[in-house]
């Protein structure tokens, strides 16, 4: 059982770290339950969104969806104001960025084939 505590320390600290869980967690005090679930899943979206190499100009999805650095760029800060917003209490702005990141997403969308 002791071996097990550093095992649990190191995840929680890894978890802790990783973009997007303190938006999360933070985003969960101010929204509503779909708000706060609809900004969590745009964040593991848009955190996969990560340059192959520096300089890169454009990022690619699982899905094979491409976007300029610059998009990937303003999403993350799009999805770091919902967070904040959402801990302000500004529900409508936060619904507000969080439609607009959802309609870039949607407009770069494509389907497995």
């Amino acid at each position: 059982m002791r071996h097990r505590l550093p095992v649990l320390c190191t995840v929680l600290c890894i978890l802790s770290s990783m973009p997007g869980t303190a938006a999360y967690a933070a985003g969960a005090a101010g929204c509503d339950d779909k708000l706060t679930y609809t900004l969590r899943h745009l964040q593991l979206i848009v955190g996969t969104l990560r340059p192959d190499k520096a300089g890169q100009m454009r990022v690619f999805a699982s899905d094979g969806s491409e976007f300029t650095t610059e998009q990937a760029q303003w999403m993350r800060g799009q999805l770091a104001l919902v967070a904040k917003a959402c801990v302000d209490g500004d529900a409508d702005d936060a619904a507000r960025r969080l439609a607009e990141v959802q309609q870039l997403l949607s407009e770069h969308h494509r389907p497995f084939s």
